[in-house]
């Protein structure tokens, strides 16, 4: 019996050492891949910068539809520049003239179904082969893949709240936007720009006050984000009075440091300064 017991002791001891060695082999393998995917999820943007996110083996040129104009998709040309992706900027010429203004080829891809995956509407995003509608979808999207996002679930957390709060503000000035009485929507709209707009900047202020950590000029975090993009094209193309938008966020500091650092951007920058003259 005790010939057994040594016997089988040391075979026990083997047993134990390999499983460990397994474990621990394991282990480096899950630390490897959430280092990786902190890299990428964190360090997106510079990443992009020397080709190891934009360039990934077998990966195509994203493809952005929509029509010629800002409109609702601008946030993402905007992304797409301050990461330095190079990407197809697909657009759907729109007749002003025309009453409503048309969009023929719009029309004729429409009828044939290519919008189908978006319920035929624009704008879609084209990655891999996969489209992606919707645009706050595609916003969340290249913001993810670029590292713009913030740094911890909490920041991810803030940087939509700061993008909703602005939304709830678009929302409130368009609702002046379709008043068809002319005289009434002049008011209205004069009524925004003076009393409204002023209470919805000084809130938007007070919540970026209340964000702890922010550097100077960030949204959240210490980096370029989702929500300093959203601010920055709300505060800079959201209004044709752009000087009564301006006066708005005057006593607002926080916020006018958002949309200059914003605007210091040399990839926002560059594209602001080559980007189409549109009418909206």
């Amino acid at each position: 019996q005790r010939m057994r017991r040594s016997t089988l002791t040391p075979l026990l001891f083997l047993g134990l050492a390999s499983h460990t060695v397994a474990f621990a082999g394991l282990a480096n393998q899950l630390s490897s891949v959430g280092s990786l995917f902190k890299s990428l999820r964190n360090g997106g943007r510079k990443a992009s910068a020397v080709g190891d996110v934009q360039c990934s083996a077998g990966s195509s040129k994203p493809r952005l539809l929509y029509f010629d104009a800002r409109g609702v998709v601008e946030p993402a040309r905007l992304l797409l520049a301050a990461a330095g992706v190079e990407y197809d900027d697909h657009r759907y010429k729109v007749d002003m003239t025309a009453k409503p203004p048309k969009a023929v080829q719009f029309e004729e891809d429409k009828k044939a179904g290519k919008f189908a995956s978006n319920m035929n509407r624009l704008p879609i995003l084209v990655v891999d082969g996969v489209e992606i509608g919707q645009s706050q979808a595609i916003f969340r999207y290249l913001a993810n893949r670029y590292g713009f996002m913030g740094s911890t679930p909490l920041e991810c957390a803030q940087v939509d709240v700061i993008c909703e709060h602005v939304r709830d503000i678009k929302d409130a000035f368009s609702k002046t936007r379709v008043i068809k009485d002319e005289a009434e929507k002049k008011a209205a709209v004069d009524k925004f720009y003076a009393t409204d707009m002023p209470e919805w900047c000084q809130k938007l202020e007070a919540c970026l006050a209340g964000i702890a950590g922010a550097a100077e000029g960030c949204c959240v975090g210490d980096r370029l984000s989702l929500a300093d993009v959203i601010v920055y094209n709300w505060a800079t193309t959201g209004f044709d009075d752009k000087e009564a938008a301006a006066r708005a966020r005057a006593d607002c500091p926080r916020l006018r440091a958002v949309v200059d650092r914003v605007g210091r951007d040399p990839g926002i920058q560059g594209w602001v300064a080559r980007r189409p003259a549109t009418a909206f």
